[in-house]
């Protein structure tokens, strides 16, 4: 799939995910997403943190073509950025577009938008066409727990794979990682380490923007980084609400002893028949059928909300999808790679996503 194709598609985030899946804090998760990159700001200022950092101004500033707005076009018109309009309301939606230069942002989408030039930030985000690692993860007080790919981070946040998940683990003495590889080892470790936060840091965080730490001095959130380079590495969201929501993922293996078998992206044991769905628009499924799919996108969730349980092709643990199915409480597999060949309509199994095992206990 090509950047084009990423950006036109407009993939949902996590706000747009939980606002659809009718989740009461909806409006928190909108707030923290718009307000990110100005805790990477802060972060950024006090312990010198590496972010995405942007180029600032107001939807006003280009409609009155101020000063602040030529010189943003005048240095940055002609490079490729990722553009976010974020509301001072925090009722109204947010725009966003990637993969353009500034300039055919300004000179198309942008003229398009029927909005209130008078309630919108803008920030113009650095980007690359080609990235050459993102990584997913989350800190808690049990540890660090994540996920990186080779290639561009929408494979991760939308489970959606070109290329092969590693997943890790840093229990704050030991990491461990799904497959060796020392490059990649490197990056998490230096990574990780730029997150331990010395304690007269943490006080002025905890004041300024409410930072939550691990005993050990690690920065409690949910974050995702950008290797662009091995002198680019960015920080590009830190999200303070999703280890409670998020408490635990299970970051073991598949269980290679069954011929069906996945990863757990949402726990518990479910009996059901299967229903495979290719199309979500044009289908339909039973309360306490096992919804078989690809990958499940927004499109999937008045499905997701009537299956008994989800089974993927492709996933991954951390993408919006999989955390919206343990939000649903969804026992759900990702990465079982055989479901479309090995599963039948009809089919009546039993899916443990404890175990990561399925069992078929009646063919059609």
């Amino acid at each position: 799939m090509s950047i084009q194709q990423i950006t036109n598609n407009k993939f949902p985030s996590f706000t747009e995910w939980f606002e659809m899946a009718g989740y009461k804090d909806s409006g928190k998760f909108r707030e923290e997403d718009n307000t990110k990159r100005d805790r990477l700001e802060i972060l950024f200022q006090e312990i010198n943190l590496p972010y995405d950092r942007p180029e600032r101004m107001t939807t006003r500033d280009i409609i009155d073509n101020t000063k602040l707005f030529q010189n943003i076009v005048k240095r940055k018109g002609s490079e490729l950025c990722a553009l976010r309009l974020v509301p001072t309301d925090p009722e109204l939606p947010k725009y966003r577009q990637r993969g353009l230069t500034l300039n055919e942002y300004l000179n198309g989408w942008f003229k398009e938008l029927d909005i209130d030039y008078d309630k919108y930030k803008v920030e113009v985000v650095p980007h690359i066409e080609k990235t050459l690692y993102s990584v997913t993860f989350i800190i808690n007080d049990s540890g660090i727990f994540g996920e990186i790919i080779t290639g561009g981070h929408w494979q991760l946040t939308q489970g959606i794979l070109e290329n092969d998940i590693i997943t890790f683990t840093y229990n704050f003495n030991n990491l461990q990682t799904s497959e060796k590889n020392e490059e990649v080892q490197k990056y998490l470790t230096e990574m990780i380490g730029l997150l331990k936060i010395v304690s007269e840091k943490q006080e002025i965080l905890k004041n300024k923007i409410k930072a939550e730490f691990t005993k050990q001095g690690f920065l409690r959130g949910y974050f995702e980084y950008s290797i662009w380079s091995q002198d680019k590495k960015y920080f590009i969201d830190y999200n303070r609400l999703l280890p409670n929501i998020i408490p635990q993922i299970d970051m073991k293996l598949k269980n290679n002893d069954h011929e069906l078998a996945g990863l757990c992206a949402s726990p518990g044991i479910v009996t059901g028949n299967i229903k495979i769905v290719l199309d979500p628009t044009q289908a339909d499924i039973k309360e306490g059928d096992i919804l078989v799919c690809p990958m499940t996108t927004v499109d999937y969730l008045p499905l997701m909300k009537k299956c008994g349980g989800i089974i993927t092709v492709q996933g991954s643990l951390l993408s919006h999808a999989a955390i919206i199915s343990r939000e649903l409480k969804k026992p759900c597999l990702i990465d079982v790679k055989d479901a479309l060949q090995k599963l039948k309509n009809g089919d009546t199994i039993e899916m443990d996503a404890d175990s990561r095992i399925i069992k078929i206990l009646k063919n059609e």
